[in-house]
């Protein structure tokens, strides 16, 4: 595997989790790690997408 995808991969999870964790228990926190959360997901999506030679990904 590509090593800056198992990177954000793995970012994109940890900060999913602690997203979900701060949900109901802190909302400032749930909403700083929830956007950390969305950027590493754009930048997963965008490079998987680029590794698999589509260019842009499609959209839905």
């Amino acid at each position: 595997m590509n090593k800056r995808l198992a990177k954000l991969l793995q970012k994109t999870s940890l900060y999913g989790t602690l997203a979900k964790y701060y949900e109901h228990m802190n909302p400032e926190k749930h909403i700083y790690f929830y956007r950390k959360h969305l950027k590493y997901e754009r930048q997963l999506v965008h490079l998987y997408w680029q590794l698999k030679g589509v260019g842009e990904y499609p959209r839905c």
